[in-house]
């Protein structure tokens, strides 16, 4: 057994020294970038953009400061979790992120929110054209978000605590980085589920494609894109969430079998 006067090797967890950015480092960086986006977005919104590219600018805004941290460190890209993944992973990452979304969905259908908060979330999503929203809602964010929150912030806490905490810790602060109580739920279940790929495959590679393709499906649906698909749900809803249950409890045991 490890003692706590042993040091802490890659082994026991996640991220070795020199794999990581320190932890101070990490949090400065989180604290700055979501300060980025804030002013950023304002800043575009005052400018008169429509709020598809106040929030692409601001997603472009939290990846800046990770990878410039880990230039005037001299890390490795690996240290943000940039590096090919094994292909378990990746195979999980496809099974949760076109299933977990509908999970989700049914869980917050279950919470009492305010129907105009609803709505308001659903104009951003249908009003613009498609290839725009899955750009700025699935593809942007699934890049920059992945960097920060789980390549600077989960590896970085990984170096101090155990992996599990370390995805937990993170899980609350993605979902709190949100500001949404629509929000809140699906986004840190989705975040265990991203924060689990990226330690597992050593790369935030997976967690990338799990967020892209459980944005995308989410917009598709809400879009009623293509009709048969999102007729299909609605018409046979317990067989969708039977289904989408054991794909994503697949893509868990697949993460859960990948070698660290």
């Amino acid at each position: 057994m490890t003692s706590p006067s042993e040091p802490r090797t890659p082994r026991l967890y996640h991220a070795g020294a020199g794999s990581a950015l320190p932890p101070v480092v990490a949090i400065g960086v989180l604290l700055a970038s979501v300060a980025s986006y804030l002013v950023v977005a304002i800043a575009l919104q005052s400018a008169g953009l429509t709020m598809l590219l106040v929030v692409v600018g601001g997603e472009l805004a939290l990846l800046l400061l990770p990878l410039y941290a880990i230039k005037r460190l001299d890390l490795r890209r690996s240290a943000l979790g940039l590096r090919w993944p094994p292909a378990m992973p990746m195979i999980g990452a496809v099974l949760i992120g076109s299933t977990a979304w509908y999970l989700n969905m049914r869980l917050v259908a279950l919470l009492p929110f305010d129907e105009g908060r609803l709505r308001q979330l659903s104009e951003v999503v249908d009003a613009p054209p498609l290839v725009l929203a899955l750009f700025a809602l699935a593809l942007i964010p699934a890049i920059c978000e992945e960097v920060l929150f789980r390549g600077a912030v989960q590896r970085a806490i990984a170096t101090r605590l155990f992996a599990p905490a370390a995805i937990v810790l993170s899980s609350l602060i993605f979902s709190a980085y949100h500001m949404s109580p629509i929000q809140l739920v699906p986004t840190f279940t989705l975040g265990l589920a991203l924060g689990a790929l990226a330690w597992r495959a050593d790369s935030i590679a997976p967690a990338m494609l799990a967020h892209f393709l459980n944005n995308t499906m989410a917009v598709l649906v809400s879009r009623r894109q293509p009709p048969a698909l999102a007729g299909w749900f609605e018409v046979h809803p317990n067989a969708a969430l039977a289904g989408c249950a054991i794909a994503t409890v697949a893509g868990l045991v697949l993460i859960a079998r990948t070698p660290t």
